[in-house]
């Protein structure tokens, strides 16, 4: 059963109609959280973006595209319960090559570059800065950040930034060079994170939301092992079906 602490940061959420849809939020600006506390709000939804930390029950920055809100989908991964796919697996072999770490620090001037290159995919709701998602300590606050980087030789090809505990691991914003898209490194970093998860005896992985309808980031429903949950009930995390890929039999 999730388990909420006696914390302001589970005071009572806020409440916004959308075209008739009522959209249930809640926030909370830190300047630092412990681990148990962190792995409790993981537990029940919550995401973060620098120092604010959040969750919500529709993303209203599909609005403009689909005429309504899409139902956000909290997502985790019991890291010892996950198995490749057979198109995870292609993944993992053609990009054996390319060299990774795990480190704690900050993004360098090539972070930065990246990201710009990065950020070009985007048509609209296009981020402005790589602070937009974590803080200038990123290393130490508010939580304990991480860097999973990817190098092709000594280019930097693709990176994410990562929360972490003793038992959580959590993917808070990737990026790669489109330059190597036919990689599908946005895919790949996520298997490195979890197996960088399975390594240091990580409990979870949250790869983050998703929607429950069709939506960008529909290749996060694509893995094993998936788990989601309806925070607005809050009675525990259930097996979510993962989304088939194409070529996929049923």
């Amino acid at each position: 059963m999730i388990l909420y602490p006696d914390s302001y940061l589970f005071d009572d959420e806020n409440k916004l109609e959308i075209n008739s849809q009522v959209i249930h939020h809640q926030h909370a600006w830190l300047m630092s959280i412990g681990d148990e506390e962190l792995d409790l709000m993981f537990e029940n939804g919550w995401r973060r973006a620098g120092n604010i930390f959040y969750r919500y029950s529709f993303d209203t920055h599909e609005d403009i595209a689909t005429g309504g809100p899409k139902k956000v989908l909290p997502l985790r991964i019991p890291v010892n319960a996950f198995t490749l796919t057979k198109s995870q697996s292609k993944i993992w072999r053609k990009n054996a090559e390319f060299t990774w770490n795990l480190v704690s620090g900050r993004p360098t001037e090539a972070h930065h570059r990246l990201f710009l290159l990065h950020r070009d995919r985007f048509e609209r709701n296009a981020p402005d800065s790589i602070y937009d998602f974590i803080t200038t300590t990123h290393e130490s606050l508010p939580t304990r950040g991480l860097l999973l980087d990817v190098y092709d030789g000594d280019a930097l090809i693709a990176s994410s930034l990562i929360d972490h505990t003793s038992k959580s691991l959590s993917s808070i914003y990737a990026m790669f060079h489109p330059a190597y898209r036919a990689f599908s490194l946005g895919v790949h970093t996520m298997l490195l994170e979890i197996y960088a998860a399975k390594q240091l005896g990580i409990t979870f992985y949250y790869p983050g939301f998703a929607h429950h309808e069709s939506s960008f980031y529909d290749y996060k429903k694509r893995f094993n092992a998936l788990q989601w949950l309806d925070w607005k009930d809050a009675v525990d995390w259930l097996p979510y079906e993962r989304l088939r890929e194409k070529t996929e039999k049923e």
